[in-house]
């Protein structure tokens, strides 16, 4: 699929200037996470969106060509909600052994956002059967790879630059899938896995 098709399917179709625009796309949004959480985003149609929010169909469309761009504002909105945080994890860090410690100390905060945000492990079941949506988060990925990569690359030597990017992604990758898990988790498993997963960062993000 080019570009041009994926961002016919995934963009929004206007951004709301006026607050009573604005207040519609906002109990859209509130609504799609309602019925996702309740029914699964499979399960779940447009026209209920809709209903539950309180307009018409045809406004819903208005702003939504179909259900994987409603995903994508979702995602969207939480990945904005996310780089707060990513962003200072590794500011200022002047020792390979601070920033393995602030990337472990990290999971037990990164889990908590994940716990409070249910709605992110639902949109992800449905990201990676997704083509496109897959690709956005792919690209989401690389961009947290870049702000980490830019805060530790003073701590590597140049000659080990693309091995310790490379490690970088693995460790990203991996560790989205420990927190994915632990949030599915009672809290005395979550707590477990979280706390080995701790472990194994400090000695691998270095590891290269």
């Amino acid at each position: 699929m080019n570009d041009h098709v994926r961002e016919g399917r995934l963009q929004l179709r206007k951004k709301p200037q006026q607050e009573r625009s604005i207040q519609r796309l906002e109990a859209i949004l509130e609504a799609a996470i309602e019925l996702f959480l309740e029914k699964g985003i499979a399960q779940t149609t447009m026209s209920e969106v809709a209903q539950r929010a309180g307009i018409s169909i045809g406004s819903l469309y208005q702003f939504f060509p179909q259900k994987a761009a409603v995903i994508k504002a979702l995602h969207d909105r939480f990945s904005a909600r996310l780089d707060g945080f990513i962003r200072q994890i590794f500011i200022g860090v002047k020792t390979l052994e601070e920033a393995a410690d602030r990337a472990a100390d990290s999971l037990i905060e990164l889990h908590d956002i994940f716990r409070q945000e249910r709605i992110y492990t639902t949109l992800w079941q449905a990201i990676v059967t997704d083509r496109d949506l897959g690709q956005i988060s792919a690209d989401y990925h690389e961009h947290v790879i870049t702000c980490f990569y830019r805060d530790l690359s003073h701590l590597v030597p140049e000659s080990d630059y693309q091995r310790f990017r490379v490690n970088l992604k693995l460790m990203i990758l991996a560790t989205g899938e420990v927190i994915r898990y632990a949030t599915q988790q009672e809290e005395d498993v979550a707590r477990a896995h979280l706390d080995q997963w701790r472990r194994v960062t400090r000695v691998s993000l270095f590891a290269y």
